[in-house]
């Protein structure tokens, strides 16, 4: 018999490692850093030139196996980013998953990729396929289950707590803090998890930077894609301020 699996669907950085992280400090889960990038970046399907080198078992359908196979053990957790699995996105991938979303004002997140990827594409920049995996759980029936990272930033006890009772698990609250180091999950992506090695649990994020200007075109560009989702998404977001109510008088058509 199968566990379920749980895909928290994110963008590049966005303190998703942190979320997984705690995931990993419950010890209830067996829990998958980024898989379907394996097959967009280095397996015989892949979708980006950005590297050369072949790995083993990282076609799509290895990778979807690999993850399937380790749920008929125990529950299984995956933190990944939608665009990895652009082969694969649709219903027939997504309905095998109990799936989730998290996002970051994309003000940061853009900027921090480009300091790693200056030559980032429109696919590495997380946003359109996020929303393309967000309309498919949707379509599915699923419920709607976002968090935005500076809300869990700030308060990680109430927002982990009411993500647990959304996602139907027992709340941990000694998960919030962990032991420093690397884990073994993430040596495929290991240079890019330096702060997370270094942390012991979730602390809060600096205030978002400004929004790129028109200056910065690659920027620019990429952030008035990013918006409309994030602004979306943010505002279901669990811990987000109410949507104000609209003020005024009242006038009877009748």
């Amino acid at each position: 018999m199968s566990h379920r699996v749980i895909v928290m669907w994110t963008v590049p950085r966005s303190v998703s490692t942190s979320f997984e992280r705690m995931i990993s400090a419950r010890g209830d889960h067996t829990v998958f850093d980024e898989p379907f990038s394996r097959s967009y970046y280095y397996g015989p399907d892949r979708l980006s030139s950005r590297y050369e080198e072949d790995l083993p078992d990282s076609s799509s359908e290895e990778v979807l196996a690999t993850i399937e196979h380790a749920a008929l053990e125990r529950p299984v957790f995956v933190k990944d980013m939608a665009y990895h699995a652009a082969n694969q996105l649709g219903p027939d991938l997504l309905k095998r998953f109990d799936n989730c979303f998290l996002v970051r004002d994309p003000a940061a997140t853009l900027r921090s990729l480009a300091k790693r990827w200056p030559d980032f594409t429109d696919d590495e920049s997380g946003w359109r396929h996020l929303y393309e995996a967000v309309r498919i759980s949707d379509s599915l029936g699923q419920p709607r289950v976002v968090l935005d990272a500076d809300l869990l930033c700030r308060d990680p006890a109430g927002v982990v707590e009411e993500w647990c009772r959304r996602m139907k698990l027992p709340y941990d609250p000694d998960a919030l803090t962990w032991d420093p180091g690397m884990r073994p999950e993430w040596d495929l992506w290991d240079d890019w998890h330096a702060s997370t090695a270094r942390s012991t649990g979730f602390t809060p994020l600096d205030e978002p930077p400004p929004p790129p200007t028109p200056d910065e075109a690659r920027l620019y560009q990429a952030y008035q894609e990013a918006v409309p989702v994030y602004r979306m998404l943010a505002a279901e977001a669990i811990g987000a301020p109410p949507a104000p109510t609209p003020t005024g008088r009242f006038r009877s058509t009748r």
